[in-house]
């Protein structure tokens, strides 16, 4: 790692306090926005919040580019958390030099058995919101969290 690398994880790490501190308040805001109620329990049970973020996202569209990104941050969110939960992780700044997702909030270090490394959980929020409704959030979490 050269100099520059120390300075972008440096920097991302210093950012990364304040993704922990959104990212929960957040969820919650977004769960509760889309109706789903009670929807502080994202935070235990993201699991059983599936069917129904995947019905209130299913066909969801933004009108522009900065709700295209608050919809995309919060499902990234939700999707790291549910990976977090599920397969018992946590979200960090990925450091190591080689890494696809170097520099990048990731979640990862997982306890379960899994064919996952580390995920960047906004890469497959793009994806899923990029995509033509109706999407399958339910389809992309299983997939992810299949066994090996």
């Amino acid at each position: 790692m050269d100099s520059s690398d120390d300075v972008l994880i440096a920097a991302r790490k210093a950012k990364f306090d304040q993704l922990r501190q959104e990212l929960k308040p957040a969820l919650v805001d977004f769960v509760e926005r889309l109706g789903i109620s009670p929807a502080d329990a994202v935070l235990k049970d993201a699991e059983a919040y599936v069917p129904y973020l995947a019905a209130a996202t299913r066909d969801l569209t933004s009108d522009d580019d900065e709700d295209r990104i608050w919809f995309l941050t919060r499902i990234g969110y939700f999707i790291g958390e549910y990976l977090c939960q599920a397969l018992q992780g946590c979200w960090y700044v990925e450091d190591q030099a080689g890494s696809m997702y170097f520099a990048r909030y990731v979640v990862g270090r997982f306890a379960s058995a899994t064919k996952l490394g580390a995920v960047d959980p906004f890469d497959l929020a793009r994806g899923y919101v990029d995509a033509a409704p109706p999407r399958n959030l339910v389809r992309l979490l299983a997939e992810l969290t299949a066994p090996v």
